[in-house]
């Protein structure tokens, strides 16, 4: 089908990539298309190097006053952001004749209630009228076809999209799944009933990765996502994030150092192994018989043991982004996939979960199901999923 031209964009908090999508007819279907164009907000001459963010209490207030005062360094903040934007949009579509460009966009941070702006954000500045003025500066680059942006969505939930509806997505022909997308945070998206359903949807009954204690002072984010391994590496050799970046020691390279027989690299990946066969299996307890007790970073905080899939399991797990490419390769099979897989083993074994769970999940001669994890082809679900959503949401 060629009625649009499709953008899908992928807004982070230091960069923003975007690239155009095909849409496949029969089965109906999406495939990123070359080239990606990846942009770094601190390459925008409008960009401030010591920019902080408003204190996060006094973005949450005003968030949920719903009366968002945007400074005046923030102003100038998203003026580089709105500048990479518009960058990365013009790089991977000239401004077009007749057809409608239609695009959609991924960014963290809590949302105003029209989803047009930014509200509330941790590492970034509040954008309270981002698309209004996306828009206008499009239009101004010679963009007359480009349609309304429907809203800003959430770029983990967009992982999910991206999977279910994406040409090489892994949540395709399942019905339940869960997709962990494991870069500088993580990024939980679930599909339940064949349909992709909102991670805000569930947090009566289900907590994002992020808010699960693993330990007395460590989340289960802090363990398996790819700037906690470094930071746990870099706590036992003495070096800061900054340094462990500046010498090119990330999580790939401190996988290669346990293989190689490093002792602090194996002791740091077996914790990392621990961590996420344990969360894996506490989603799939979650899924079967509800919230199973787990502790909360916010200990006032309390989860509901009903939810309507109680019963049900995970026919797919889906491991994206950076420690995706490390669990599909080979390499790393010692250091890795094979013992996460004999630790889920072990835990499903000694569960009272009921006998038909289990049986979906172990075989006879003591593995897991073939298939049951893999890992992701979508190294930029996000902005296919955003593509997606915006291409069925189009006037």
């Amino acid at each position: 089908m060629a009625d649009v031209v499709l953008i899908g964009v992928d807004g982070g908090a230091s960069k923003v990539l975007a690239h155009r999508v095909d849409i496949l007819e029969d089965p109906l279907r999406f495939a990123p298309v070359e080239p990606i164009v990846e942009v770094s907000y601190d390459d925008s001459e409008r960009y401030q190097s010591g920019f902080r963010p408003h204190p996060l209490a006094d973005q949450l207030a005003e968030h949920r006053a719903g009366d968002v005062h945007q400074l005046e360094d923030e102003t100038r903040q998203e003026s580089a952001f709105l500048d990479s934007f518009c960058r990365v949009v013009s790089g991977v579509c000239a401004p077009e004749g007749d057809r409608p460009v239609v695009i959609g966009i991924g960014l963290p941070g809590l949302k105003t209630p029209d989803r047009r702006g930014i509200s509330a954000m941790a590492n970034g500045p509040r954008m309270p009228r981002f698309l209004d003025k996306l828009e206008s500066m499009l239009a101004e680059q010679g963009y007359s076809t480009l349609q309304s942006i429907h809203a800003l969505g959430s770029d983990a939930d967009y992982c999910g999209v991206g999977e279910h509806w994406g040409a090489a997505g892994a949540m395709r022909d399942v019905s339940n799944a869960y997709y962990l997308g494991i870069g500088t945070g993580v990024a939980d998206a679930l599909l339940l009933g064949g349909e992709p359903v909102p991670f805000d949807a569930t947090r009566d009954w289900m907590a994002k990765t992020w808010e699960i204690m693993f330990s007395d002072d460590r989340s289960y984010e802090a363990m398996i996502s790819a700037q906690g391994i470094q930071r746990r590496y870099g706590d036992q050799m003495g070096l800061s994030l900054d340094a462990l970046n500046n010498h090119g020691v990330f999580p790939w390279q401190i996988f290669e150092r346990a293989v190689s027989g490093e002792e602090v690299a194996r002791s740091i990946t077996g914790e990392t192994c621990e961590a996420l066969a344990q969360l894996v299996l506490h989603r799939i307890v979650t899924l079967a018989r509800g919230f199973g007790g787990a502790r909360l970073v916010d200990s006032n905080r309390r989860l509901s043991s009903e939810h309507p899939y109680i019963g049900q399991v995970f026919d797919r797990i889906i491991i994206g982004q950076r420690l995706g490419d490390i669990w599909q390769n080979p390499d790393f099979l010692p250091v890795f996939s094979t013992p996460v897989q004999q630790r889920l083993i072990q835990l499903l074994q000694a569960s009272d979960l009921a006998s038909e769970i289990k049986k979906h999940y172990l075989r006879a001669n003591e593995r897991l199901r073939s298939g049951l994890i893999v890992h992701s082809e979508l190294r930029n679900a996000p902005a296919l999923g955003a593509a997606v959503d915006a291409y069925f949401n189009r006037a």
